[in-house]
């Protein structure tokens, strides 16, 4: 999923244009407060396409707490494919507009140049602007020419994503600190990411192709994650949002966890959201030469026990600083890739369900019988079943786990999240 920030001086119209390009369909919110105001990121679909839009606050050179507010723009711009920069053809170029244009070419992003209020009469600073290059006249409030700004958002972005064409997408998630950013170092073997001892170094994410074995990986490195009571301030906040994002467009995520420090509530956290989202899922110990007292696999054990349903996730032993154990991960990596990517024959599945339900039939919360009639897989990445059943709201949750931990120990799903989708099968309802 594409990121679209829109930025600009004040009052040029961003939010206007943001509420338009979202039709104001709030599904999810996500506030970042700043000191004079919030920063807003919201879903979006265009075509088709599902997109992340940014809004930012004015840029401007100087005034009370602007500082913080430029360093969020920047960091919005950053982390974006495209920039929509906003200018207002009624107020005169300013060094604001020079400035955040300026930027945008620094940091190499594909940008539209937008020409707000065009509706306005009163436009004799409009020439000044077409320093810049070629501009999309607009008006946010009217609508005016945004199907036109529509198809350059979606031109844009498929550009951006037609650069790279990898096999999956891996993303490197955990906590803050916990040495995400010197693990991508040791698989990139080199310093692309700046690594700090200071807590949260990283604040956005990055994508880096790499190949291992004939396969193309594209690699999203993430800021750490961190409860909601630690995240005070607006970057911190940020990073927690660019990488659960991450997690969401992912294929496989690798979750770091500190062995030094062992399992804590907020790695079970990032841990569930990975399931949650049926990601391939692999857990990688790093710092493992700070373990002393236990073997590893006494310390898989006593992980697996504290993570409770979540006993397919893989697990392996690095240490990210002295580059231990990278090879084994990057198996890792293509071993659970494969394995997402497995399509079992239908006659197969049916094959195994039947001999699944002789050994342990289904019966409804309300006590009547329940008929697993078909089963099929309708996708990979991760592996999606489809079970047809007479009464497939009143399958009891035990069942459905028997049924689910059953397709693991019988294709060996290790490392994916596999999604079971039951569905009423027509005609064939009892009772």
């Amino acid at each position: 999923m594409a990121k679209v920030a829109i930025v600009g001086k004040p009052n040029v119209g961003k939010s206007t244009l943001f509420n338009s390009l979202i039709n104001k369909n709030k599904s999810l919110i996500l506030d970042i407060p700043g000191t004079t105001r919030d920063r807003i990121f919201e879903y979006g679909n265009i075509n088709g396409k599902d997109i992340l839009f940014i809004d930012t606050g004015g840029f401007e050179r100087s005034g009370e707490f602007q500082e913080h507010i430029n360093e969020q723009v920047h960091h919005a711009i950053d982390s974006s494919d495209v920039v929509i920069v906003v200018f207002d053809l009624t107020s005169p170029l300013s060094v604001e507009d020079e400035e955040i244009f300026r930027y945008v070419l620094k940091k190499n992003k594909k940008y539209i140049l937008v020409a707000n209020k065009s509706d306005i009469k009163r436009k004799e600073f409009e020439y000044d602007y077409y320093k810049f290059g070629d501009l999309l006249h607009i008006s946010a409030t009217h609508r005016r020419n945004f199907d036109i700004l529509k198809e350059k958002i979606v031109s844009l972005i498929d550009e951006e994503e037609q650069k790279v064409n990898c096999d999956a997408k891996i993303a490197i998630v955990g906590r803050s600190n916990v040495g995400k950013s010197s693990l991508i170092n040791a698989i990139l073997n080199e310093n692309r990411s700046v690594v700090s001892d200071k807590v949260g170094t990283t604040t956005d994410s990055i994508d880096t192709p790499f190949e291992y074995k004939d396969r193309c990986f594209l690699l999203v490195d993430t800021a750490g994650i961190r409860r909601k009571s630690k995240t005070k301030g607006a970057l911190d906040k940020l990073a927690s949002i660019f990488s659960l994002f991450a997690i969401e467009r992912s294929d496989i995520c690798v979750v770091v966890v500190d062995a030094s420090e062992g399992l804590t509530s907020m790695d079970k956290h990032i841990i569930n959201t990975v399931t949650e989202k049926h990601k391939g899922i692999i857990i990688a110990l790093n710092k493992w030469d700070l373990v002393k007292k236990t073997t590893f696999e006494e310390y898989s054990k006593k992980l697996k026990k504290e993570l409770q349903l979540i006993n397919y996730a893989e697990i392996v032993s690095i240490s990210a600083t002295e580059r231990k154990n990278i090879n084994k991960l990057l198996n890792k990596i293509l071993y659970v890739y494969k394995n997402c990517s497995r399509r079992i024959p239908t006659h197969e599945l049916n094959e195994k369900l039947h001999s699944i339900i002789r050994q342990n039939a289904p019966f409804s919360r309300k006590g009547k019988e329940v008929k697993l009639k078909y089963m099929t897989q309708v996708d990979t990445n991760p592996p999606h079943f489809v079970i047809f059943t007479n009464r497939p709201d009143e399958i009891e949750e035990n069942y459905k786990r028997y049924l689910r931990n059953s397709l693991y120990n019988l294709f060996n799903f290790k490392g994916c999240s596999i999604k079971i989708t039951y569905r009423e099968s027509k005609n064939e309802r009892v009772g």
